[in-house]
């Protein structure tokens, strides 16, 4: 690691802005340490990219992390909790929690159902989908992708931070003797 880490800072600094940027800050402390707020912060970001249908769901978890001083370990080690295969149940979901929200909320919807996807999916095409307004339907996906995401990783967060203090108060318990 002491190698990786003084290549890192001194022969890839050299090279780009990019390189630059990462190798000073990823081997920073900040971002490796195991208290509480980095803890829960790495789970929430990498909870959120986990359920992103974006490629490379670790890296953006790591940027989030980066961004908001996060746990890099625990934030790539909760992208990669989506099981193979998950996508093709998180998009459609997603796209279905966004118009939901639009049809709760009273805006104009682009008129999708359930059967137009399932038929789509078994179909492999976008004829079942004729007339509609693809923008529509991509702007639904995408809210519906933002508020489960928020909503995953904010939970996530809770559930670390509980934990956590459930595990103090129990340790603390402990050594009173109440316990």
């Amino acid at each position: 690691m002491r190698r990786v880490r003084l290549y890192l800072l001194t022969e890839v600094r050299k090279k780009s802005w990019a390189s630059k940027f990462l190798s000073a800050r990823v081997f920073d402390s900040v971002y490796w340490s195991w208290n509480r707020q980095s803890i829960a912060t790495g789970a929430a970001w990498g909870a959120a990219a986990a359920i992103a249908p974006l490629p490379m769901q670790s890296l953006w978890g790591v940027f989030a992390c980066l961004w908001r001083k996060g746990n890099i370990p625990v934030a790539i080690l909760m992208a990669w909790l989506s099981p193979p295969g998950f996508t093709f149940f998180a998009i459609p979901a997603q796209w279905w929690l966004g118009w939901f929200l639009f049809s709760i909320l009273g805006f104009p919807t682009s008129g999708a159902n359930w059967e137009m996807l399932k038929a789509g999916v078994q179909q492999w095409s976008w004829t079942p989908f004729g007339g509609l307004s693809i923008g529509m339907v991509s702007l639904e996906f995408a809210v519906g992708w933002v508020v489960s995401s928020v909503v995953l990783g904010s939970l996530c967060y809770g559930l670390v931070q509980l934990g956590w203090w459930m595990g103090q108060f129990l340790h603390s318990r402990k050594k009173s003797g109440k316990l």
